[in-house]
């Protein structure tokens, strides 16, 4: 038995033809609505918030793992999907994007990150692609306008005449001088790359600048070093496929059973493409990142099919989260997605656009094909799924360790196989904007119910909170609106988009269904201790020189 999971989001030719073959989840939600903590619950099947890999309402930085030197990450006490696979001896590998922390060694020497969580082969992209790794940035900054830097030409002429003084009068030997000069040139220098490169400058976002940005974070691991620095944009997604097929091609005779994570760099700004995708969709570069992503996902399938490998492997197929709306190129050209009629967006833990995602699972023979699923399933399913479809034992028989650590997806397969026909039990989702709970969503099977405890302040007319590839809803303070004295329910079932008002406080139904899905949340916090968050903290965020790996041959 072989697993292959990928992480894409396409709507064209090969995609559509998977959804063709599989189960289609119309209900798929991610357990946040931002990468990090989602790809985290994706791979342990647990709330990120359980491990403090959200946000919290002190954080002032972007909600991700910003620096492959970050300390924030997975801690090494969880265990994913690729651990308990290990443990089954399949051969485990991920491609593409990892964001889950790098755990550098001193100097950079070693940067194991999904090596050190079961995954025993690594070609892919440490954290995220960002804005700031396409097109270069300005090294040599000397804004004269501001004063740090008046202060830094006023410090080394000062010191320049002062030495020059001194050595004419012979107050200094001509090698004393030299040694102070250069002295004076390196404290000097320090403090300029602190200026012009640091989070002291007030041009930096993400705590550098754009070029250290790009110098820090824009590099291409295999396993824990780098091969690619800076990332060569165009052509990556080729690159990632090719090496997906080199995998699947070595398992494929080896006849060992493997899972594969195939985590694709589209659809994700910058917007890249290679040059015979550009200007190719009519629906600009958003457009073209599309179709070459689905162009991969051909690519990927048509390789399984190749090697004879299609009838005896599992493929998902879904998304870490919705789109971001607030994105746009400087030219106004919108990069973030749309999110259909569902509201909100990235970085909206509680909203439909924010957390809803595609889902389809494959397996010829076994899953049936053309069937769709509108029950709530969540990212989180994943892992006890694949294990029960692969005949595996569950997690904590697998995995003892692993003991003790609650899980909080729950195992489909019974439904998957069976599909319309399978079992459909009650359920409950939590959804957390950041370390703050937003809204419950609890499933009866006659309705679908989903209490909102906190909203973001959407703009006027619209669900976002701005215009930028760096805006996005808070998930905390004044610019959230508290509803837990008096929350919005909804019902799913009869309002998906919730179009309409909400159900009224005033009715038996809205009062009953609250008081129990109040209840629920204050016995789950009573049995849940959540530790502070890791993304909050300056220290685990910022950039650490001493832990930056280097390529000294790319």
């Amino acid at each position: 038995m072989s697993l292959c999971v990928k992480i894409m989001i396409s709507a064209f030719i090969a995609s559509l033809r998977l959804a063709s073959e599989g189960v289609r989840l119309t209900h798929h939600l991610a357990a946040s609505s931002m990468c990090t903590p989602s790809r985290a619950a994706l791979l342990t099947g647990r709330y990120p918030v359980r491990y403090g890999l959200e946000e919290g309402p002190e954080s002032n930085l972007l909600p991700v793992i910003l620096h492959i030197t970050s300390q924030s990450g997975l801690p090494a006490d969880e265990t994913t999907i690729a651990s308990a696979l290990t443990a089954a001896n399949y051969t485990t590998g991920l491609v593409g994007k990892w964001h889950l922390g790098m755990n550098c060694t001193l100097f950079g020497h070693s940067c194991p990150g999904p090596l050190n969580y079961g995954f025993q082969s690594f070609y892919g992209i440490p954290v995220t692609l960002f804005q700031e790794f396409r097109g270069s940035h300005a090294f040599w900054k000397f804004p004269l306008h501001d004063r740090r830097f008046q202060g830094l030409a006023m410090a080394w002429m000062t010191a320049v005449v002062s030495l020059f003084l001194a050595s004419r009068r012979n107050v200094l030997g001509y090698c004393t001088g030299v040694l102070l000069l250069l002295a004076t040139h390196l404290i000097l220098g320090v403090f300029w790359f602190i200026f012009a490169h640091n989070s002291m400058n007030s041009d930096c976002r993400w705590g550098v600048s754009p070029w250290l940005f790009r110098y820090a974070n824009s590099r291409l691991f295999r396993g824990d070093q780098v091969v690619e620095a800076p990332i060569q944009l165009d052509g990556l997604s080729q690159r990632l496929v090719e090496e997906s097929r080199h995998f699947l091609e070595a398992h494929a005779y080896d006849k060992t059973p493997f899972f594969l994570m195939h985590s694709f760099g589209h659809v994700h700004t910058p917007m890249f493409s290679a040059p015979h995708m550009a200007g190719r969709s009519k629906h600009g570069r958003y457009g073209d990142n599309v179709e070459e992503m689905d162009e991969s996902v051909g690519k990927v399938l048509a390789t399984l099919a190749e090697l004879g490998l299609e009838d005896n492997t599992i493929v998902y197929f879904t998304s870490d989260q919705g789109g971001h709306l607030e994105a746009v190129e400087d030219n106004g050209e919108r990069i973030g997605g749309h999110n259909g009629r569902f509201k909100g967006g990235k970085r909206q833990g509680g909203s439909e656009g924010g957390i809803r995602v595609p889902g389809i699972f494959r397996w010829p023979g076994h899953i049936p094909s053309g069937v769709t699923l509108d029950m709530p399933t969540s990212l989180m399913d994943l892992l006890p799924t694949l294990l029960s479809l692969a005949g595996l034992p569950q997690l904590h028989t697998l995995v003892p360790r692993a003991m003790g650590k609650e899980l909080d997806g729950e195992d489909i397969s019974e439904v998957l196989l069976k599909g319309a026909k399978g079992a459909r039990t009650p359920r409950l989702f939590l959804h957390h904007c950041g370390m703050s709970l937003h809204a419950v969503r609890m499933d009866t099977g006659d309705h679908v119910y989903k209490m909102h405890l906190a909203k973001p302040k959407w703009w006027k007319g619209s669900t976002q909170c701005g215009w930028h590839h760096t805006t996005a809803c808070d998930c905390h303070g004044a610019n959230v609106t508290d509803l837990s004295s008096q929350p919005e329910l909804y019902d799913l079932l009869s309002d998906p988009y919730e179009d309409y008002p909400p159900i009224s406080p005033d009715s038996s139904e809205y009062k009953s269904v609250v008081h129990d899905l109040k209840d629920y949340v204050k016995q789950w916090r009573k049995g849940v201790t959540l530790p502070p968050s890791q993304l909050s903290t300056m220290a685990n965020g910022l950039w650490k020189p001493f832990y930056q790996p280097h390529c000294l041959t790319c």
